[in-house]
C-alpha cells in the first residue's frame, strides 16, 4: 500500500473513533480493530514495532466482579482505543518519513485500463500491475476486433493476434504511410513477445518494480490509444 494512501485510511480510522456513537457498536469496533490493524501491515510491513505494541493494547479490564459498573468497562476500552490512536499517530509520521512518492496521473492512461489496474497501482503492487497491464491489453484488443481465430477456429494470442490485428490487410492497422503501420505491428509484436509472454505468465520481482510497471502500462495504454483515436467507429465495444 503506498503511504500517501496508507495516511489517508488511517487518518480515516482516527476520525472513526473520535465520533460519539463509535463505542455504541460493538461490531463496528470489532471491525475498527481489524481494519486498522491491516493497514499496519499492508503499509508498515508484518514485521514493524508497531503492530506487535497494538496487538498487546487491552480493551477490557483485568480483574473485575459482579459489582463493577459498566462505566468501568467503558472506560477501559476508551483507554485502549486512545492507545491505538496513538500508534495511529506514530504509523502516520513514519509513513510521512518514507512517503515522498508523487501520484501517478491516471489520466494519463486509457481510461479503461487504467480503472482495471488502480487498486494494483494505489497499493503498490507494481509487480501485478504489469502483468494484469500485460492480461487486460490482449483481451481488450481481442474482444475490440471480433475474436480473431487462426485456420482451424482457434483464438489468436500473443504474436499472431498482434500480427493479425495489426497487419496491412487488416480493417485495424494503425497509421497511415507503410513505416508506421510496420512500426505499429512490431510495437504490438514486441509487447507480446517481450512483456505479455514474461508478465502474463509469472510475477516478476525487482528492484526496479514500479519504473518497470509504469513502462509496461504506458506500452499497452498506447496501443489502446491509438485504435480508440484511428478506429472508434469500428471498434466493438459492446
Amino acid at each position: 500500500m503506498r503511504p500517501a494512501v496508507a495516511i489517508e485510511e488511517l487518518k480515516r480510522l482516527k476520525e472513526e473513533a473520535s465520533q460519539a456513537t463509535f463505542f455504541a457498536r460493538r461490531d463496528g469496533f470489532e471491525s475498527w480493530k481489524a481494519q486498522t490493524r491491516a493497514v499496519f501491515v499492508r503499509s508498515l510491513g508484518a514485521d514493524n514495532h508497531l503492530i506487535e505494541r497494538f496487538d498487546k493494547i487491552r480493551y477490557g479490564l483485568s480483574v473485575y466482579s459482579s459489582s463493577t459498573p459498566r462505566s468501568s468497562f467503558d472506560q477501559a476500552r476508551q483507554g485502549g482505543v486512545r492507545r491505538g490512536c496513538e500508534l495511529i499517530d506514530a504509523a502516520i509520521w513514519e509513513l510521512g518519513l518514507v512517503g515522498g512518492d508523487e501520484p501517478v496521473d491516471e489520466h494519463a492512461y486509457d481510461p479503461d485500463l487504467w480503472a482495471h489496474v488502480k487498486t494494483q497501482v494505489e497499493d503498490g503492487e507494481w509487480e501485478k500491475v504489469a502483468s494484469q497491464t500485460a492480461i487486460f491489453v490482449e483481451n481488450r484488443i481481442r474482444g475490440w476486433t471480433g475474436s480473431p481465430t487462426d485456420v482451424k477456429g482457434n483464438n489468436l494470442v500473443g504474436k499472431q493476434l498482434y500480427s493479425e490485428v495489426l497487419g496491412d490487410a487488416s480493417d485495424y492497422r494503425l497509421g497511415r504511410q507503410a513505416s508506421e503501420r510496420e512500426g505499429w505491428r512490431a510495437h504490438g509484436v514486441g509487447f507480446a513477445q517481450a512483456l505479455s509472454n514474461v508478465d502474463r505468465h509469472r510475477i516478476q520481482t525487482r528492484d526496479d518494480a514500479k519504473r518497470y510497471a509504469l513502462g509496461v502500462l504506458g506500452l499497452g495504454s498506447l496501443l489502446l490509444t491509438q485504435l480508440r483515436y484511428e478506429h472508434s467507429d469500428i471498434l466493438k465495444t459492446e
